[in-house]
């Protein structure tokens, strides 16, 4: 008779099943050890922390500044994007092992922060300016300590920055969100800076990612405040590559941002609105030749000289591109073929005109991040004040960067293409047991999560590391017990 008593359900499709709750020492967030790891190896959260500005009396609170940043940026990279969501993870006994500053076997008993601490680290990390640079530093950082250990120490040959701004959008009454007259939400308008190796994110050599942001009103023009944001992007990029370049779409190929680019003696491509002037030039090269037209039809780049704009301090490369291709569907091409121009400062001897295409057609797969972004770590900023929603920002894209070296490794170790949605639900959102033997703590992953787990840790093995990263070590402190109000197991609010 005592089987009877606390199962939570029998399901009626199979009456052999039997459901009941289990102890606190399951989880299926096991993916924060491995996320740890990383972190630990590469020293992020702790030289992070080390730049921030501490509370006032360390000593006397329950929760350092660096767990607490391990904590939000955990349960990011996990895809736990709603601040709630830390009242239940508190309580969660891997992101416990993985958060804890502290050795032993105590850190399984002791609850995590609860959302309102979480809540208060934003706003402590946005009113001082010197803590948001800190945060939009370690973007570009980490991608380099991820790049170095990956690559032996060695920064890369050649290296891009893409960049574009992105909506951010809205629903409540958050400081400088604005109507967009052009996307026709209410939202922010971020911009943000990426690197790749070799100019692909298919790349053989790991250490991609975002590495330069910031918030902009909702009413921003694309290209508002983009010549400074380039000039700092390049210079948090200089240690990555020995030679740099920029890719920027139409809405950012204006003089100020060009001449920007051109003056830190980066070459750059982009992508140039067509006008009167441009579509003159460009009308020789469009008449189809006489004669039934190719079953494949084609596609080509035509360099059409320099073109120097009325509002530009001096003239650029321009390429005209035409695509003349047959509908998949229906075999037919349209009336006229399609066209645009591209805008470079590449000499002719480096780049042909149809390598800047393939090179410009690349920044597709930032495009996708940014898409990823949004469905993986969540777009949404719900703080009240405009500083605390750039502060979240960055922690996102923190958060995003942390998740993107998994799979970054694992894309190295098994060749396939892995989007960031997958390598949560996966890798990282994976079942575990924790039990207590011979005075450790196992923890007994979910055998199909196991092996890419191998995967991954074994590639991490083989890592260089630096002296320096992660040198400060967590000093030997009493506990201190949670505030009164705080729920010591999980209470969840309806």
């Amino acid at each position: 008779m005592g089987e009877a008593h606390g199962w939570l359900f029998e399901p009626t499709f199979n009456r052999a099943i039997k459901i009941r709750q289990a102890d606190f020492r399951i989880t299926s967030d096991a993916g924060a050890l491995l996320l740890r790891e990383i972190d630990h190896r590469l020293g992020l959260t702790a030289d992070l922390a080390d730049a921030l500005v501490d509370p006032p009396n360390p000593d006397s609170v329950r929760y350092t500044q660096v767990e607490l940043l391990r904590q939000h940026l955990y349960a990011t990279a996990l895809g736990h994007v709603h601040q709630d969501d830390q009242d239940v993870l508190a309580h969660d006994v891997a992101m416990k092992l993985a958060v804890w500053d502290r050795p032993g076997k105590k850190v399984v008993e002791e609850r995590l922060a609860s959302q309102p601490t979480d809540w208060r680290l934003v706003e402590t990390l946005a009113s001082r300016s010197t803590n948001r640079e800190a945060l939009r530093r370690a973007l570009a950082e980490w991608v380099r300590r991820h790049q170095r250990a990956d690559g032996k120490g060695r920064a890369v040959r050649r290296g891009t920055i893409d960049i574009d701004p992105f909506p951010l959008e809205v629903h409540g009454r958050q400081e400088g969100a604005a109507h967009h007259g052009f996307y026709r939400r209410k939202m922010y308008y971020p911009l943000v800076a990426s690197f790749s190796a070799e100019g692909t994110y298919e790349s053989s050599r790991l250490g991609e990612g975002f590495v330069h942001a910031i918030l902009r009103r909702g009413t921003a023009s694309g290209a508002e405040g983009a010549a400074r944001f380039l000039r700092a992007a390049i210079a948090r990029c200089r240690p990555l590559a020995n030679h740099l370049d920029v890719r920027i779409d139409a809405g950012l190929t204006v003089g100020s941002v060009l001449d920007a680019i051109d003056d830190e003696a980066v070459r750059f491509v982009g992508r140039l609105k067509a006008n009167p002037r441009l579509e003159a030039l460009a009308a020789p090269f469009l008449r189809r030749p006489p004669g039934r037209p190719t079953k494949d039809g084609e596609e080509f780049a035509i360099d059409l000289g320099d073109y120097q704009a009325q509002s530009w301090t001096r003239p650029y490369r321009v390429v005209l591109v035409v695509i003349d291709l047959p509908d998949p569907t229906t075999g037919q091409r349209a009336l006229f073929p399609h066209t645009f121009f591209l805008v470079t400062n590449w000499p002719r001897e480096q780049r042909t005109a149809w390598d800047l295409v393939e090179h410009y057609r690349r920044r597709g797969t930032f495009e996708d991040r940014l898409s990823e972004f949004n469905a993986c770590v969540g777009g949404s900023l719900s703080q009240r004040s405009f500083l605390a929603n750039e502060a979240t920002l960055l922690l996102k894209l923190l958060a995003f960067n942390l998740a993107g070296m998994v799979r970054g490794e694992l894309e190295a170790e098994s060749e396939n293409g892995w989007d960031l949605k997958r390598v949560q639900q996966t890798v990282l959102k994976v079942g575990a047991r924790v039990v207590t033997h011979s005075g450790r703590l196992l923890v007994k992953v979910a055998a199909a999560a196991g092996v890419l787990w191998d995967r991954v840790l074994g590639r991490l093995r083989r890592w260089w590391r630096d002296p320096a990263w992660g040198r400060r070590r967590p000093r030997p402190r009493r506990w201190v017990p949670p505030p009164a109000h705080a729920h010591l197991s999980l209470v969840l609010r309806e």
